[in-house]
């Protein structure tokens, strides 16, 4: 005759299998929290990369343009008072408003259309 004994029906070993499978979900819940805040932050960083790359492409179009002969030129005609062979450079005072007088502009009278055609016409 063969006795068998179930371990199951020991309280105390029920116990150490719970015991075991809650620990078990809670190291396994954390690790995926860990996960998702990893997955975020990876997210972050790829978009700041791409911000990144926009700003070096903006800096790269930038400096070609400063570096440029139409930038140089322009800055040498309006800053140094520079002219190319031929033309001939002229310079305004900076009081021109105070020479030929400040000219007043005239606020127009918003009308309605009909009543400016009717004085155009009368």
């Amino acid at each position: 005759m063969r006795i068998t004994v179930n371990i199951l029906k020991h309280k105390w070993i029920q116990f150490l299998i719970i015991l075991i499978g809650l620990c078990l979900i809670a190291n396994l819940s954390r690790d995926i929290v860990r996960f998702f805040r990893a997955l975020n932050e990876l997210k972050l960083a790829a978009q700041k990369v791409e911000e990144l790359q926009k700003e070096k492409e903006s800096l790269t179009q930038k400096r070609d343009f400063y570096q440029s002969e139409s930038f140089i030129e322009e800055e040498a005609r309006n800053k140094l008072n520079m002219a190319k062979e031929g033309e001939t450079l002229v310079i305004l005072p900076p009081n021109l408003e105070e020479i030929l007088g400040k000219k007043e502009t005239l606020s127009a009278v918003s009308l309605p259309f009909w009543r400016q055609w009717l004085n155009l016409f009368l």
